[in-house]
């Protein structure tokens, strides 16, 4: 490990000393990992439920584990080494709690659900409560519309996908919600209501504001291109008409949304991005990296 010992008890600082046995019934392991410090990275997965061994309670809702690993082991083997937890699978843990699962406002409620792993006990354990809980994720959870008709959750990435027609093009629409409260889900689709009602001027609108933002850069990518070094100055009105709307639109419970414009080539195929909120407007316009 490359990491020194100092950066590892910073990371342990945040955890309570003390240990537990619990059973984790993981929902999502590719979790990632973040920088802790030096050349230490947090790595973490997520999970649907656990059980207390000591009370024997059974706990539900998203929340994840963390572990160490050093940058060297993140690049070599990835951030799920050296578990390598399956989604689905239940596995027996020692663990260290979280010492503040105080949640700020703004925050995910499952950042301050998390344990650190001190040991894996065993994998593929059996238990009729947790496996209850998993077939119960795996069934189909589907939102209908009058207007736009089904929607289907994603429960991995908590959102709803579904399409409708935009500007002639059948596009993506995808909903950003909390798996667990229907609230969120009436909330983004009322949202993407308000955004559908008003999608000639909302077009035109989004057009206009990646032209005021973009085509300054688009004549920078022009001018470096070999092949087309002599092709006109590209003006803002002919920006606004060249982009036309492709990959969709993504909307949250919060009302921010991100659509998603083909650039025409003036980017060499990278999708344009505006952003904003839909009670305070649009926010930013850039090209997806």
């Amino acid at each position: 490990m490359a990491y020194n010992a100092e950066d590892l008890r910073a990371l342990e600082s945040e955890y309570k000393t003390e240990e537990q046995e619990i059973v984790v019934l993981f929902g999502n392991t590719d979790g990632g990992a973040v920088k802790s410090g030096g050349e230490l990275w947090e790595a973490q997965a997520y999970f649907l439920a656990y059980q207390d061994l000591k009370t024997g309670e059974i706990k539900k809702g998203d929340g994840r584990v963390a572990w160490a690993i050093s940058d060297a082991e993140s690049k070599e083997f990835g951030s799920s080494y050296p578990h390598f937890f399956k989604d689905g699978g239940i596995y027996r843990l020692r663990v260290r709690d979280l010492l503040d699962r105080t949640v700020p406002e703004g925050r995910l409620p499952s950042f301050y659900n998390r344990f650190l792993v001190v040991e894996v006990l065993e994998a593929n354990v059996k238990n009729a409560a947790l496996t209850a809980i998993w077939e119960d994720y795996l069934k189909p959870v589907v939102l209908k519309d009058k207007v736009f008709g089904e929607f289907t959750l994603d429960k991995h990435y908590s959102n709803f996908e579904g399409s409708l027609e935009w500007g002639g093009e059948e596009i993506c629409v995808y909903l950003d919600v909390d798996n667990d409260d229907e609230d969120t889900w009436s909330q983004a689709l009322e949202h993407l209501r308000s955004l559908y009602e008003q999608r000639d001027i909302k077009d035109s609108e989004f057009r206009q504001f990646a032209a005021e933002k973009l085509t300054d850069l688009a004549n920078e990518w022009r001018e470096n291109d070999d092949e087309n070094e002599d092709a006109a100055e590209i003006t803002k009105e002919d920006f606004a008409k060249r982009i036309s709307i492709s990959d969709g639109l993504s909307i949250s419970a919060d009302g921010d949304y991100s659509i998603y414009y083909d650039d025409d080539n003036m980017f060499f195929g990278h999708i344009i991005t505006i952003s904003g909120n839909v009670e305070s407007g649009m926010e930013d316009a850039d090209i997806a990296v």
